[in-house]
């Protein structure tokens, strides 16, 4: 046990002097970079072209449209003549059902089922790709370095605990952070989920311009909300690097014959 806590305190004054300003200044430039640039954003915005009301009337009147409007898609158009067709022909019921779906009050509505998958928003993902291992990495550090700080902290003796305060305040501010961290992660599993419930949306109603909008609106707030995860994350490394090197002293030794306070 000797053995495993040495290698817990060589590595986490390993991250805190050498790691943590690396990954800061990588951070650091990642956000200066042009792809984080809020240039971007009309490219974000443009990413994927969807169904528009043009692809509906060409759907519609059973023009097949050009090269240029066909945007892997295909319209099914539910009408009262389809279901009539479907119940009163038991022979064609397969191909019938395999092709339209009636929804209630939507029946007669067109529906977009797109040939092939509706891929992800190709800048998004890019982003999502280059700061999830600073999120990963951020997250397994913290958890070596709030092992040390315990480590660190001397036994109870006649209940006397005097000098563990730097200790204890440096963990609830660490703990505060990882907190922060990991919500990120939350923000884009549901940024995911929204725009497949926004896409099943633009393909039912494509005559909406609003829910196409929508899609690219949700685009940019992701954008967005990548660009501040870069800069929390940089702030972060950066803070903790900071916030333990003025107290390393005092956390690797809290007992002495003064009072210390934490910077």
């Amino acid at each position: 046990m000797d053995d495993y806590s040495t290698k817990i305190k060589i590595s986490a004054e390993n991250l805190i002097r050498v790691i943590f300003p690396e990954k800061a200044l990588e951070l650091d430039t990642l956000v200066s970079s042009p792809v984080l640039s809020f240039n971007e954003v009309p490219k974000v915005r443009a990413e994927i072209r969807l169904p528009t009301v043009d692809d509906l009337i060409f759907y519609s009147n059973n023009i097949a449209p050009g090269d240029d409007h066909h945007n892997n898609v295909s319209s099914v158009v539910n009408t009262s003549t389809t279901k009539k067709r479907r119940t009163d022909s038991a022979d064609n019921t397969n191909s019938t059902q395999s092709t339209s779906t009636n929804c209630g009050a939507d029946a007669g509505t067109p529906i977009y089922v797109f040939n092939g998958s509706v891929p992800s928003n190709a800048l998004i993902t890019t982003l999502e790709e280059k700061l999830k291992p600073y999120i990963f990495h951020f997250l397994d550090s913290i958890a070596i370095i709030k092992l040390w700080i315990q480590l660190m902290i001397p036994k109870v003796e006649d209940g006397n605990n005097f000098g563990v305060s730097i200790q204890e305040d440096s963990l609830a501010e660490i703990r505060t952070l990882e907190t922060d961290v990991t919500q990120y992660l939350d923000l884009t599993y549901k940024y995911l989920v929204s725009r497949g419930e926004l896409i099943k949306k633009v393909a039912k109603y494509p005559h909406v311009d609003d829910y196409r909008r929508s899609v690219q609106s949700l685009d940019e707030k992701q954008f967005v909300s990548m660009r501040f995860i870069a800069l929390e994350l940089r702030n972060h490394y950066t803070s903790v690097h900071d916030l333990l090197m003025k107290n390393l002293e005092k956390i690797k030794r809290p007992r002495s014959t003064q009072t210390h306070s934490m910077y």
